[in-house]
């Protein structure tokens, strides 16, 4: 898990990664020999793939949120 953590903010803070096509990254994640789920994750454009890989743990919405707009609203 924890590498694929690591690829997924090195894919985010690298611009040439985060912009690139399904199929350039796939080959970089291949290369990089990254997890199953990861690969399936980009080729499918389905996050789900990576559940599993993260514990299974369910992610629940924030309860509030807060815009710069709200103060000036509310």
């Amino acid at each position: 898990m924890l590498d694929t953590i690591d690829m997924l903010e090195t894919i985010g803070s690298d611009a040439s990664l985060r912009y690139a096509s399904a199929v350039e990254l796939t080959n970089v994640l291949e290369r990089a020999q990254a997890t199953e789920a990861l690969t399936a994750a980009v080729t499918s454009g389905d996050a789900s793939y990576l559940v599993m890989e993260f514990g299974g743990m369910r992610n629940f919405a924030p309860q509030s949120s807060q815009t710069f707009l709200s103060s000036y609203l509310g």
